[in-house]
């Protein structure tokens, strides 16, 4: 495969941060804690704060689990992301210290939704049940949660790959214009503004490359760029904790759709930059769907839509630490 990072835009991609994707940063701790960063397991696991405890569920069982702080339940479970409905300001520098180690944590926008479900199941207000309908809640609407410690190295391949991907509609553009205007300053402009990009995407993935999951791809599949960089640094949670048919709905691969989001054309377009590059993995994958969908409209794009559904499942099994 090209050693050159995937540079193509995104069709109809703009940059910023979406408000479903806020960059929060939790506050820097004061003192280390005495954490282990090697070693975290693949669960899940639900919390709620209340009489000086902390009350826990993990994905893979309904019973309520009691600890005194987070290390002791980090160690205890060994979480790969943590759900809250609130973390107490007095807890955020432990929790930060504890982001650092790989852990994500996963906060509830709505603090209301917990009293609405408690509410429609007729169950009076205690850490017990509020941890059970947390999870019950994650699991029916996960995109109710957003992610609440960012590291600094993670939001800034989040900038970065905005950055990216706003000059990738400007290049688009200038090219456009470069066609329709026979002027030198509109070709120069166009030059000017595809050096800018290769430099971007460079350091895009230089930036990325200290991201485990962006690392294991990179290394595993031998898939990079700014927009694999751009899914990770923002959809690192969904890899991990949401299963395959949720992650599918999540990135519009079923049902298909027309209007598509940002994340679901930039995986298309990692997809198509595979297929291109003949990626000794996904390659023939598209050659097969090619063969089956012979003669039909559309038979390219849908094979390459079969390829983005394999490279999914494939980040999916990375971020779980499985193998691929």
């Amino acid at each position: 495969m090209s050693e050159k990072p995937s540079q193509d835009p995104a069709p109809g991609v703009k940059g910023g941060a979406g408000p479903g994707s806020p960059n929060l940063g939790c506050p820097a701790p004061q003192d280390a804690l005495p954490i282990k960063k090697e070693g975290w397991g693949s669960k899940t696991v639900f919390l709620d704060f209340g009489r000086s405890k902390i009350f826990a569920v993990t994905d893979d069982s309904d019973e309520v689990l009691v600890f005194n702080n987070l290390v002791e339940l980090a160690e205890s479970l060994r979480p790969a992301v943590i759900v809250l409905d609130n973390l107490p300001g007095k807890l955020q520098s432990m929790a930060a210290e504890l982001a650092k180690t790989g852990i994500i944590f996963m906060r509830l926008k709505d603090l209301s939704k917990i009293s609405e479900e408690r509410k429609k199941n007729g169950l009076p207000k205690s850490n017990e049940n509020d941890v059970i309908l947390l999870k019950t809640l994650y699991r029916r609407e996960s995109e109710s949660f957003q992610t609440l410690c960012i590291m600094p190295e993670e939001l800034l391949v989040r900038e970065l790959s905005e950055l990216w991907a706003a000059f990738t509609i400007m290049r688009k553009t200038s090219k456009q214009k470069r066609t329709l205007t026979r002027h030198p300053a509109v070709l120069e402009a166009y030059k000017e503004l595809r050096k800018l990009i290769d430099e971007l995407s460079k350091e895009i993935h230089r930036k990325a490359l200290g991201l485990p999951l962006y690392r294991q791809v990179f290394e595993g599949l031998g898939l990079k760029g700014p927009a694999l960089a751009y899914l990770i640094s923002h959809d690192g949670w969904a890899f991990k904790t949401l299963n395959s048919d949720k992650l599918q709905v999540r990135y519009q691969l079923i049902p298909l759709r027309r209007r598509r989001s940002k994340r679901s054309r930039l995986l298309i377009m990692l997809a198509n930059t595979a297929v291109l590059n003949n990626h000794p993995r996904y390659r023939p994958i598209f050659e097969k769907y090619m063969e089956r969908f012979r003669g039909q409209r559309y038979a390219y794009w849908k094979a390459v839509l079969r390829v983005a559904r394999r490279i999914l499942r494939d980040l999916r099994l990375l971020a779980k630490g499985q193998t691929v």
